[in-house]
C-alpha cells in the first residue's frame, strides 16, 4: 500500500511542477515524507498523502522539500567568459543607456543571480536582475545573500572568484542590502501556464532543469521563454549537459541552436 500511495505522491509532484523526480532523490522524498509524519502525528504515508491533498501550505513546504537545489558561484566558467568577452558587451553596445535584463529561472538559492549580476558590476554594466524558483525557501536564502564555502569551488568557475572579495570574510559570503537589493525575487513554477514571466529580457539562464522534465513540458517552457520573455536577439544557457536534449523537434522556429568554440547556447532570431 505505502508503495502505491508513494507513487501517488511522485504524481502530484509532476503534475503541478512537471518534474519528473530521479530514482536518486527519491530516497530524499521519502525521508522527507517520514519527517514530516513523525512532526504531525500522522500514521503513515497514506494518511500523510490526504493531508497533503488538502492543506496548501503543507504542499509548498513539500514541494520546498523534494526540489532538488544545488548550484555554486559562477558554475560552468565557459559560459561566463563568453558572456564577458562577447555577449555582454554586445548588448550593452546596442542600448548602452538602457540596463540589461537578466532572468536566472531556476534561481535556487541565488548563487547563478549574483554571478551575473557581479560580472555585469565589474564591466561598468547597468542591470535589471530576477530570480525565480519554485522553491520559497531557497529564494528566501536568495534574499539574504549569505552563503557558505559549499558555493565556491577552486576550480570550476576559479577564473571570476575574485568579484566575489569584497564581500568575503574567510570562506563565507555575505552581500550587503545595496547588492541584494538589486535582485528581484519571484515565485515561479515554470510548467504552470498561468505563470508570469519576465518580460524584455536579454540573458535568460534556466540550468540544471530540463534533465527533469517530460519532452512535452520542455517543448512548452521554451516556447514560452521565447515568446514571452526573451527579446528579439536575446540568449538562452542551459548548463552544458541539457543542449543535447533540446533539439530541433522541440526548439521554437524562432530560436537557434549557436555555438562558440564548446560552449552552446540559443537566441531568438532579431
Amino acid at each position: 500500500m505505502d508503495e502505491k500511495i508513494f507513487l501517488d505522491i511522485i504524481a502530484l509532484i509532476t503534475k503541478h511542477t512537471g518534474i519528473i523526480p530521479r530514482e536518486s532523490h527519491k530516497s530524499g522524498i521519502q525521508n522527507f515524507i517520514e519527517k514530516r509524519c513523525k512532526e504531525l502525528g500522522l500514521s503513515g504515508m497514506q494518511e500523510y498523502y490526504f493531508y497533503l491533498n488538502k492543506t496548501p501550505n503543507e504542499f509548498c513546504s513539500f514541494i520546498n522539500g523534494a526540489t532538488v537545489n544545488e548550484t555554486y558561484f559562477f558554475r560552468e566558467e565557459a559560459q561566463f567568459s563568453l558572456l564577458k568577452e562577447k555577449i555582454f558587451p554586445a548588448l550593452h553596445a546596442k542600448s548602452p543607456a538602457l540596463p540589461l535584463k537578466l532572468w536566472s529561472a531556476a534561481a535556487s538559492s541565488g548563487e547563478e543571480i549574483y554571478s551575473l549580476y557581479l560580472l555585469a558590476l565589474s564591466m561598468g554594466i547597468k542591470t535589471e536582475c530576477f530570480a525565480s524558483d519554485i522553491n520559497t525557501a531557497v529564494l528566501e536564502k536568495c534574499g539574504k545573500g549569505e552563503y557558505t564555502a559549499n558555493s565556491l569551488r577552486k576550480l570550476d568557475g576559479a577564473k571570476f572568484i575574485s568579484l566575489l572579495s569584497p564581500y568575503q570574510n574567510e570562506n563565507c559570503i555575505h552581500f550587503p542590502e545595496s547588492i541584494t537589493s538589486k535582485i528581484e525575487r519571484r515565485q515561479i513554477n515554470l510548467a504552470k501556464r498561468e505563470a508570469i514571466f519576465p518580460r524584455n529580457v536579454h540573458v535568460v539562464f534556466v540550468r540544471n532543469v530540463f534533465i527533469y522534465f517530460t519532452l512535452e513540458m520542455r517543448k512548452q517552457i521554451l516556447r514560452r521563454i521565447t515568446d514571452e520573455s526573451l527579446v528579439a536577439g536575446g540568449y538562452l544557457f542551459v548548463s552544458m549537459n541539457e543542449t543535447a536534449l533540446l533539439d530541433k523537434s522541440i526548439l521554437p522556429e524562432n530560436l537557434k541552436k549557436c555555438s562558440d568554440g564548446k560552449v552552446f547556447y540559443f537566441q531568438k532570431e532579431a
